[in-house]
């Protein structure tokens, strides 16, 4: 049911592993690369940065005290992470060490028009609730030290 997610040359070796539900594989390449840019924000495109983001945290760069990669605070109990570019916000959780899977993503702006972090934290839940894992399905640390190495 999961997918991999491999965003390094063919070259490289993962230092983590970054997986995703069918329907954020389907939003990822079909939604993600028609998101419209505001260069204010960066040069770079939402799908651009959203891979940018996903190679820096494969590949094993440092991510401590770092937004591009938090445990959203507001929700200790739900124990849902997110990465964050500037344009993108991808909602998942951590089933084990140096492990991601990405559930839900959405542009920045359309989350906070519509309010909508609340729901697709219970979303992301929901989802890891109902999933097909071992048990326990989610490491339930708080800072990046709990749930993620550093190569360097």
């Amino acid at each position: 049911m999961l997918e991999i997610i491999d965003p390094l040359e063919p070259d490289e070796l993962p230092w983590r592993n970054l997986y995703a539900t069918p329907d954020f594989i389907s939003w990822f390449d079909e939604v993600l690369p028609e998101m419209g840019h505001n260069e204010v924000y960066s040069d770079l495109s939402p799908y651009e940065q959203t891979f940018a983001v996903f190679a820096e945290y494969v590949a094993g760069e440092y991510f401590s005290d770092d937004r591009r990669f938090k445990k959203l605070s507001c929700t200790p109990d739900h124990h849902v992470w997110e990465f964050k570019t500037e344009e993108v916000r991808v909602f998942g959780w951590v089933p084990q060490y140096d492990s991601f899977i990405c559930c839900f993503g959405d542009g920045k702006d359309q989350i906070e028009l519509m309010q909508s972090y609340g729901r697709y934290i219970a979303q992301t839940a929901f989802v890891r609730n109902n999933i097909d894992l071992d048990e326990p399905k989610f490491l339930t640390g708080r800072r990046h030290s709990d749930v993620i190495s550093t190569k360097d």
